[in-house]
C-alpha cells in the first residue's frame, strides 16, 4: 500500500491595512483614509487566501496551516462580520492545534468582536498597548489611554481568549529608569502569558524618522539612552525585569510565560509561509513575494514580486534569525569555524548538540555578522 505524502506545514500571515490615525513611530503598510474600502478588501482577501491555498494543493497535494497571524494596521476596525468570509477559506487547513492570532488597539474593542473572532477559531490576542503612561502614551501618538488598557484585558478574558500578548515600547525620551519599572511592574500585575518589548526605532517612512531628519539630528533614540548608557543596557534592563517577573525570554524582544508563540518560532526557524494583504510579504521554498502596498492596486486583481533567494540570503536569514532567538543556528552552518570558537571561548555562544545559541540575544546581530 502506498503511503501517503508528508504534508507541507505553513504558516499564514493576512494583512490589514485600515486605522483611523497613524502612529509616529509607525512605519507599518496603513491608511487611515481608505475606510471604505474595507468591505471590497476583506472580500479580495478571501479571494486571494483561496487562489493561494489552492495553487499550493494542486502543487503540493497536502497541506497544513500550523498558524495564523492576523495583523495591521489595526485588524478590529474590521467588523466582526466580514471575517467569517475569509476563515471560511482556510479553516479546512488548518491542524487541530493551529495558533491563531490577531492584533488589535484596546481604544476599539467590544466584546461582540472579541467573541465573535473567538468564535471563528482565534485563541490569541495581541494588543498594541506599547505604553501605560498616558504622557508616553500622546508621545508616541497613540489614540488610547493606559484606562484603555485593563478594559480590553478584562473583556478578553471575559470572552475566555487568555492567551494574551501586549506590545510595548521602551526606549523613548522618557524612559527613565522609574518610569520603566513603574509601567514593567503594571504589566506584569496583568494576566498575560505574553510580553513583546521593542526598542524604539525610527524607520524610514514613519513620521518620526522624516522628524528626526528635519530638526532632531540623531538625538531621539540616543537621548532615550543615555540613564542606561546606551541601546544593551536599557535591553537589558527591561529584560532582567520581565526574567524576574517569570516572563521567560526567547527573542530579542519576545517574553513568554507559558509558551512561545508558534507563530513567531515559524518564522525564525525558516518555516515557509504565506503573506497575503496589501503590503504582505512570505517566504516559501527559496521565494520571497510581495504584494502590491497599494490598496487601490490590492483590488485591481491578484500580483505580487517575486524575489528568488540566493543560498547566499538565506543563510544570513538564518544566522540573524537564529542568533536572536532561541532556534539557535546549525553549526554545520556557520561559515567561519574560526571565529566561532573565539566566540565559544569567550562565552558570547553555547553549543548544544548540533546547534549554536547566542548567550545574550542582544548582540545576535554582532554574532552573525562575526561568524558570517
Amino acid at each position: 500500500m502506498e503511503s501517503q505524502s508528508k504534508p507541507l506545514e505553513i504558516s499564514l500571515y493576512l494583512h490589514i491595512p485600515f486605522c483611523n490615525s497613524k502612529c509616529g513611530y509607525c512605519a507599518f503598510n496603513s491608511q487611515t483614509d481608505k475606510n471604505h474600502l474595507k468591505t471590497s478588501y476583506m472580500e479580495a482577501l478571501a479571494k486571494y487566501v483561496s487562489y493561494k491555498l489552492k495553487n499550493l494543493v494542486d502543487k503540493y497535494k497536502c497541506l497544513e496551516i500550523t498558524s495564523v497571524y492576523i495583523g495591521g494596521g489595526t485588524p478590529n476596525l474590521i467588523d466582526f462580520s466580514a471575517y467569517a468570509l475569509v476563515f471560511a477559506e482556510f479553516s479546512s487547513f488548518l491542524q487541530p492545534q493551529a495558533e491563531i492570532s490577531i492584533e488589535a488597539n484596546p481604544n476599539s474593542l467590544s466584546l461582540e468582536w472579541l467573541n465573535t473572532l473567538k468564535s471563528l477559531g482565534v485563541n490569541r490576542l495581541s494588543l498594541g498597548v506599547q505604553s501605560f503612561d498616558d504622557t508616553k502614551l500622546a508621545f508616541l501618538e497613540r489614540d488610547h489611554k493606559k484606562d484603555s488598557v485593563y478594559r480590553a484585558v478584562e473583556m478578553a478574558f471575559r470572552v475566555g481568549l487568555e492567551n494574551l500578548n501586549i506590545d510595548f515600547i521602551y526606549g523613548t525620551p522618557l524612559c527613565s529608569a522609574n518610569l520603566l519599572e513603574s509601567e514593567l511592574k503594571l504589566a506584569c500585575a496583568l494576566p498575560l502569558s505574553h510580553i513583546s518589548a521593542y526598542h524604539l526605532s525610527l524607520d524610514e517612512g514613519s513620521r518620526f524618522y522624516q522628524k528626526q531628519q528635519k530638526k532632531f539630528g540623531n538625538s531621539l533614540i540616543k537621548d532615550s539612552d543615555k540613564e542606561f548608557e546606551g541601546f544593551l543596557s536599557i535591553g537589558h534592563f527591561v529584560s532582567s525585569y520581565l526574567q524576574e517577573a517569570g516572563f521567560a525570554q526567547y527573542e530579542v524582544s519576545n517574553y513568554t510565560k507559558h509558551k512561545p508563540s508558534l507563530h513567531n518560532l515559524g518564522y525564525w526557524s525558516g518555516k515557509g509561509y504565506l503573506g497575503i494583504g496589501a503590503g504582505a510579504v512570505g517566504t516559501l521554498a527559496g521565494v520571497r513575494t510581495t504584494m502590491p502596498k497599494s490598496i487601490e492596486k490590492f483590488l485591481l486583481g491578484f500580483s505580487e514580486e517575486e524575489e528568488i533567494l540566493s543560498p547566499q540570503d538565506q543563510l544570513l536569514e538564518h544566522l540573524f534569525l537564529g542568533f536572536r532567538s532561541c532556534v539557535g543556528v546549525a553549526i554545520e552552518r556557520i561559515p567561519n569555524a574560526q571565529n566561532l570558537a573565539i566566540l565559544l571561548e569567550a562565552g558570547k555562544v553555547r553549543k548544544c548538540d548540533k546547534r549554536v545559541y547566542a548567550q545574550d540575544y542582544f548582540l545576535g546581530d554582532a554574532i552573525a555578522l562575526f561568524v558570517g
